[in-house]
């Protein structure tokens, strides 16, 4: 809080290769009025070589950090709305405002992220018109790594974005940490930003997909849990080699596959997993109370997945789910 009574937030903006697009979204970052608050904007360049922003270092104390990607807009008071809901509830540490396509406007990118109980992470009304359905606030697994406000205290000192998560499911271990420690993740539709995202069939990072949602398995559930899920894990295994193989990313899978059996890969993962349990404040059993079995991407076609790998993962959740009581 500064002496004027604002609320000060850093936002955070990393910046790769995005000189077409980080100019809108710092524009629309300087004109948004969020009144009672005090914004400081750090774009970190991750060494671009399209001639992007240089590096901006910052260093401020802070209640709030924003996340924010170089491609998005956003709508004035966005913040504002974000702050205001945290002030008043103690209890939510990470709030994520709703997200709409650009330049299409009206449709939503993702009303909250949900989380399928093998490790995917999934986003909520993708591509759907916004027509107000989503406009009450809720609590979400995890919040999108796109545009999201996180209460600094939550995170304890902590980078926000785990360095083991480079690439994907980053946002999704913030919002696993953040829950496990009994903090509450919320979408917050008053704050409204715009996200330019098409989705890429490109799956030329395919292995740290795959290893980063290993990584959120292991390091989270609890033994019991693994063990309780482990045909489902075998199963998603063997349609994950298949998926691989037909859009020419098996070289990759099996590289995700044998990262966990080097020794040196297997021991850091022992260690954050025991440090991830010794804080952890929940059981499984309430942390995957809102979890799904059905693997919701509209961007996926497959008719394998939809006819019969979301059948048998949705009734094998069902099944089990009211099994965890640890």
């Amino acid at each position: 809080m500064t002496s004027s009574g604002q609320v000060e937030v850093v936002l955070l903006i990393a910046c790769y290769n995005g000189r077409s697009c980080i100019g809108q979204c710092l524009d629309s970052l300087l004109k948004s009025g969020d009144v009672g608050v005090q914004a400081h904007i750090v774009v970190v360049d991750n060494a671009s070589s399209d001639g992007s922003a240089d590096f901006v270092a910052g260093k401020y104390s802070s209640k709030y950090f924003g996340i924010l990607n170089q491609d998005i807009i956003v709508k004035e008071g966005w913040l504002a709305a974000l702050v205001g809901h945290l002030e008043e509830n103690p209890a939510v540490a990470a709030a994520q405002p709703k997200i709409l396509l650009w330049p299409r406007k009206d449709c939503f990118n993702t009303a909250g992220n949900r989380s399928h109980f093998l490790g995917f992470g999934l986003v909520t009304a993708y591509g759907e018109r916004d027509v107000g359905q989503f406009d009450v606030t809720r609590e979400i697994d995890f919040p999108s790594g796109a545009a999201t406000l996180v209460r600094a205290d939550a995170v304890e000192n902590e980078q926000p974005m785990e360095d083991l998560f480079f690439l994907y499911l980053e946002d999704a271990e913030l919002g696993w940490r953040l829950r496990q420690r009994g903090h509450r993740v919320e979408y917050v539709p008053a704050g409204v930003v715009w996200h330019e995202y098409s989705f890429r069939h490109d799956y030329a990072f395919y292995f740290f997909l795959e290893r980063n949602r290993w990584y959120l398995l292991a390091m989270y559930y609890k033994v019991p849990t693994l063990l309780l899920l482990s045909p489902a894990i075998l199963a998603m295994e063997m349609g994950q080699i298949y998926f691989a193989w037909r859009n020419g990313a098996l070289r990759q899978k099996l590289r995700a596959m044998g990262f966990f059996l080097q020794g040196s890969n297997l021991s850091e993962l022992l260690r954050r997993r025991a440090q991830v349990q010794r804080r952890r404040k929940i059981s499984d059993r309430q942390f995957t109370r809102n979890f799904t079995g059905c693997v919701d991407l509209p961007e996926l076609r497959s008719a394998v997945l939809r006819r019969v790998g979301n059948p048998l993962l949705g009734f094998y959740w069902r099944l089990v789910r009211p099994l965890i009581f640890w």
